[in-house]
């Protein structure tokens, strides 16, 4: 682990040591200058008129923001950005084991910016770049409009400098200058003249791109507010790239970087235009899809803990299709409709293919997902009565009102469960003879213990009132041959809230004051990569009434992250 307001980053692979030098380098506390030259565009202070965007909130009298520092690309976004450089045709795999970045605090954008490339990373990485330069220019089809000129012999500095600095800048999310690029088209003049081979040399200059920190990290430094001392401001650059990478999840396009080199995201209308754009895109949804994936650990659902022998339903795809139908279901309210966000809780509305419609006791359909509207007198109802709730938070032969209720409490409404003591005793056995206890009468006899008590008593009875829902997620009327209670309570501030199922919760749910706030904590959180400090708490409580104002409508959730403080402002690296 680095620290993330101090992090050194020299060379990224073996080629790119070897054939390019440093090229690029980085530090968190301002980028080392090229060889002979000023710093580069976008690096604190180039590139940007220092002003923040017109219609972003000014910033709080006690507010504070977050150091400035690198981001390493995540995987989808590494993934994202090479596609949207060199194209379809030119795509590769990465090895999820080697170079996945490890969430923290629940998102990979937090590990992102606290975590460096290891070792193993980095030669991965090498070795991914020479595979995508060398699949570029072997795609003929595709490798004349990508070059953008034709050679006019073996080597063609000309044309070389003019393809590097095409691609560069969109790789590296600002302009290259003459000094960045000199190493480069030297290094490829030689590797084409040994090879006799335009295009072989052009493998390599793709190769050092995309292994540069400037590639791999987001440099997003800042650089001095001239209108608070001490305070850091993002340039047109990192405004550009902060944007695309939140709204899109991936590198900037040229009509983002042509706003940004023109300096319109800090003047006139030009950031509420791209916001805009990039909002009304159908690139948003996939990007929105990885925050839902995230936020609500739906990549879990790959390993959902039910025993198939028990369980037959849980069959080898059944986890891909519950959390398809959750992405769906979410983007769906958030994106298509714009509807109140907390019809999460109580919509009838989702969408299953045939695996679903018969775990869910719905008239078969077709293979594919479609819209389906869930019975009225039904128990099943929203997100908490989908698989990917109720099965992922179970255990392999039993259901978890526990597991079920920690995740309302920890991601629904943002409070801290702490970490179970050593000495927690195991939920009790049946004893021989006796009849059997249902879930919750082994979980009344666990709260007698005084470690578990507490905190069991806030998680349990919500957990209870999904006790209709097997691990599997099926629905049943009957526990250790009992008629099952699905009756609980829930405090809301200091009132205490009785509910009987998962219709009543789901309604107390909707109107609790804390469900707004952890939204708009969470994907604060995702944005911006960090965890709130104190001096941040303005901008998120600024956040979650203006979601409240505008009806719970996701999009104005997103737009007021976008035009917050937080987004435009950073503090120094201490």
């Amino acid at each position: 682990m680095i620290n993330r307001h101090r992090a050194v980053v020299t060379c990224v692979g073996v080629v790119a040591l070897a054939v390019f030098g440093c090229v690029g380098a980085v530090d968190s506390g301002g980028m080392m200058p090229p060889p002979g030259g000023t710093p580069p565009p976008g690096a604190g202070g180039a590139g940007g008129s220092g002003m923040a965007p017109p219609g972003t909130m000014p910033p709080a009298a006690d507010f504070v923001p977050a150091p400035a520092g690198l981001r390493r690309l995540t995987v989808p976004q590494y993934l994202n950005s090479v596609r949207d450089l060199l194209g379809d045709a030119v795509m590769t795999a990465l090895d999820p084991e080697v170079v996945a970045v490890l969430p923290l605090s629940g998102f990979a954008s937090i590990g992102a910016a606290r975590l460096s490339i290891s070792r193993p990373a980095t030669e991965h990485f090498e070795t991914v770049a020479l595979d995508l330069g060398k699949k570029a220019m072997a795609n003929v089809g595709g490798r004349a409009a990508l070059v953008g000129c034709n050679p006019a012999g073996v080597t063609d500095d000309t044309c070389t400098r003019t393809f590097l600095k095409k691609l560069g800048r969109k790789a590296w999310r600002r302009p290259l200058t003459d000094e960045e690029v000199g190493p480069y088209v030297a290094a490829v003049n030689m590797i084409q003249k040994s090879a006799n081979d335009f295009y072989r040399g052009l493998e390599y200059g793709i190769a050092g791109l995309l292994q540069s920190p400037n590639f791999l990290y987001r440099v997003e430094l800042g650089s001095a507010d001239p209108t608070k001392q001490g305070r850091l401001i993002f340039n047109d650059f990192e405004l550009a790239t902060r944007l695309s990478y939140f709204l899109w999840n991936t590198t900037p396009d040229d009509q983002l970087l042509d706003a940004a080199e023109m300096q319109q995201l800090t003047k006139g209308t030009g950031f509420a235009t791209q916001v805009q754009r990039l909002l009304d895109s159908p690139r948003s949804v996939a990007a929105t899809q990885e925050f839902f994936t995230e936020y609500y650990r739906l990549a879990e659902t790959d390993k959902l803990p039910a025993d198939p022998t028990l369980f037959p339903l849980k069959t080898q795809t059944i986890g891909a299709a519950m959390r398809e139908e959750t992405l769906r279901f979410l983007t769906d309210i958030a994106l298509t409709r714009k509807a109140d966000y907390r019809d999460i809780f109580d919509s009838r509305n989702t969408f299953v293919n045939a695996e679903l419609a018969k775990l869910y006791g719905l008239p078969p359909g077709g293979p594919n997902f479609a819209p389906v509207t869930l019975p009225d007198t039904g128990m099943r109802l929203g997100y908490l009565g989908q698989g990917s709730f109720l099965a992922l938070n179970a255990h392999p032969n039993v259901t978890s009102p526990t597991h079920r209720g920690k995740f309302i409490m920890e991601m629904i409404l943002c409070a801290d469960i702490p970490p179970p003591p050593d000495n927690v005793p195991p939920l009790p056995d049946d004893a021989a003879g006796t009849a059997p206890k249902t879930m919750r009468q082994k979980l009344e006899t666990h709260r007698m213990n005084e470690p578990c008590k507490t905190c069991h008593a806030a998680m349990d009875p919500m957990g209870l009132a999904f006790e209709n829902f097997d691990p599997i997620a099926v629905f049943r009327t009957m526990d250790a041959g009992q008629t099952i209670d699905a009756s609980g309570d829930i405090y809301i501030g200091t009132k205490n809230v009785t509910f009987s199922g998962p219709k009543e919760l789901a309604a107390a749910l909707r109107t609790h004051p804390d469900v707004s706030a952890c939204v708009a904590k969470n994907l604060f959180r995702y944005a911006l990569g960090h965890v709130e400090n104190d001096g941040e708490a303005p901008a998120i409580n600024d956040l979650s009434k203006g979601f409240e104002t505008s009806g719970f409508k996701y999009r104005a959730l997103v737009d007021g992250i976008v035009k917050s403080a937080a987004f435009v402002y950073a503090a120094p690296a201490p």
